[in-house]
């Protein structure tokens, strides 16, 4: 009979908590994002329609599209749950995948349960058709079966259609009677059944190297002294990007790339001085340039003023540190959204966390010897953050070779072994994590960790100096104002905390960011990425403290993440 009670109990308790749940889940459905589909996908050539279910807790959407590399090829924000959107510059026989993420007001997003796979059956032109007429005749060549539809060449010049013709075969001659000896510019369409299904540009004794237009430093600016973010818009068709910087008329470096933005290290200029940088585009033996004037600051900026916590889930009560890393900086504050600059409060203790609000900060020079800070801006949200989900990204780079004297074989090798531990202790306080395949590339990963929800996407490196005479620690983020700067900084403190030469020059060599140089921690690809140089392989010192420390190092990096989170104290 007490038995019998006793089930009966524990059936009782079992529904009254079945049904508290179910009731705190219909009464926050609108606060919570849920698992949805894709519903349809429809297209007419390069049109496509996609609809997928509404979210009520979404504030917005974003739909991606990958190739069959893993490479972006599209990408939109939407509130809607239905958009038509055209795709351009599709490869024939190329598989292709539309992912869509909802994300709710404090920035966590899920994605929708299973991507949607097409396969573009459309002929195209052949990418490695050269762009180049050279007054001779021209062989367009173009992929795909021409037999099943309409298939025709459209050739413009000067706005005038010179050319229509219907494709019998994969290979079409365009002839050099249309610009033997002139300046020309042909723009080319395929069209199947009337519609333009991929178009293509040639050149006739004529640059065809789009305008470039440099977009960071702004021409006539005053730069803060640092290191410098280059980047510019254009140079269509250019195979590669040469890049002058100048003191006055003197050269000062000359660096060529194929990247539109680059880092320049601040160690290339000084103070006060008058500096230029030129960008070349460059295909074959035309080029294309532009070139930018501008001061460098007579003043060093601070560092800027963060917080070391999770701002999305922060729990009541919470006694929240603002901290600068200049032993100069006073430190002004506001909750109400105003600027901190002008109506801030000077911090000397920390905020008690009682409720949402928007934090503001500003490091400001004591004896303003120094230019004041970026603001920070934190939606402080009071909550709980619960089912942490960590990307976790080891280096694949088998090819460094580190110091073979202590034991270190190459960065692959060590840093996924090093990870393990990282793995093992977040894992030991209820954290997913989701690790990369070293066999993969950065396009993969970064989209590994999309689909799976990361919360934060960490990848774990060793470092190495052209002239092996470095060493220490560094990380790096996007950029100053990154959402990844607080953590950032407990990780480099943290770890530069049990780092044997820390008072060694050069030791702590402070969180760095790359604006776009670095896949996977770059915030237009990433909602949360940061990339860790644990210390330096080819260093005799710094590879035996790798070597002898790695659960000390791993567990480190991983409390960091954990007190961040508010997981651990």
């Amino acid at each position: 009979m007490r038995k019998k009670t006793k089930v009966i109990i524990v059936c009782v308790i079992a529904f009254i908590l079945s049904t508290i749940g179910a009731s705190y889940y219909l009464l926050n459905s609108d606060k919570i994002l849920t698992n949805f589909d894709i519903v349809s996908v429809t297209n007419d050539f390069r049109i496509y329609k996609i609809k997928y279910n509404k979210v009520k807790a979404a504030d917005h959407y974003v739909i991606q599209i990958h190739d069959s590399n893993n490479i972006k090829v599209f990408e939109m924000s939407t509130t809607n749950n239905e958009e038509e959107i055209e795709l351009s510059n599709l490869s024939y026989d190329t598989d292709y995948t539309i992912m869509v993420y909802a994300y709710d007001s404090l920035g966590d997003y899920r994605p929708v349960n299973k991507p949607y796979t097409f396969k573009w059956a459309v002929s195209s032109f052949d990418k490695d058709n050269t762009i180049m007429l050279n007054d001779d005749d021209y062989e367009l060549i173009i992929n795909g079966d021409l037999e099943s539809d309409d298939y025709h060449i459209n050739i413009i010049k000067d706005g005038v259609v010179i050319e229509d013709t219907k494709l019998n075969d994969n290979s079409y001659t365009i002839s050099k009677t249309y610009y033997e000896g002139t300046p020309t510019k042909l723009e080319v369409n395929l069209l199947c059944n009337g519609t333009v299904v991929d178009s293509m540009n040639l050149y006739n004794n004529e640059n065809p190297v789009g305008d470039i237009t440099i977009t960071s430093p702004q021409a006539g600016s005053v730069v803060t002294l640092n290191d410098l973010y280059l980047s510019f818009d254009g140079g269509e068709n250019a195979s590669e990007y040469i890049i002058n910087i100048y003191n006055g008329k003197k050269l000062m470096r000359k660096t060529s790339t194929t990247r539109k933005n680059v880092i320049l290290s601040k160690n290339f200029f000084k103070l006060s001085e008058n500096y230029s940088i030129e960008v070349i585009g460059k295909y074959e033996d035309y080029t294309k340039e532009s070139k930018v004037d501008f001061i460098m600051s007579d003043k060093f900026q601070m560092a800027p003023a963060y917080i070391t916590k999770n701002p999305r889930y922060i729990k009541k009560g919470t006694k929240l540190e603002i901290v600068c890393n200049d032993s100069e900086a006073q430190i002004y504050y506001t909750t109400n959204g105003e600027s901190p600059d002008s109506f801030g409060t000077l911090y000397t203790e920390p905020i008690e966390i009682n409720e949402n609000m928007t934090l503001k900060t500003v490091a400001v020079s004591k004896d303003n010897t120094k230019y004041n800070s970026i603001i920070n801006t934190y939606d402080i949200n009071v909550g709980n953050k619960e089912n942490l989900i960590v990307y976790l990204s080891p280096s694949n780079q088998d090819g460094n070779w580190g110091v073979k004297e202590v034991g270190f074989t190459n960065e692959m090798r060590e840093m996924n072994d090093l990870s393990n531990y990282i793995e093992e202790r977040l894992k030991s306080h209820g954290v997913k994590i989701v690790r990369n395949n070293p066999a993969g590339n950065i396009n993969i990963w970064n989209r590994e960790s999309n689909y799976a929800g990361a919360d934060l996407h960490i990848a774990i490196h060793s470092n190495a100096s052209t002239n092996h005479d470095n060493h220490g620690i560094e990380t790096w983020i996007h950029s100053e104002g990154s959402k990844t700067l607080g953590l950032a900084n407990l990780i480099q403190s943290n770890l530069v905390s049990i780092y044997p030469y820390k008072d060694t020059e050069g030791a702590n060599r402070g969180v760095k960011y790359a604006n776009g140089a670095l896949g996977e921690v770059n915030d237009n690809y990433l909602p949360f990425g940061i990339l860790v140089e644990v210390a330096h392989h080819d260093n005799k010192e710094d590879a035996k403290w790798i070597m002898d420390n790695k659960k000390l190092i791993g567990y480190n990096i991983a409390d960091s993440i954990l007190k961040y989170y508010q997981i651990i104290d």
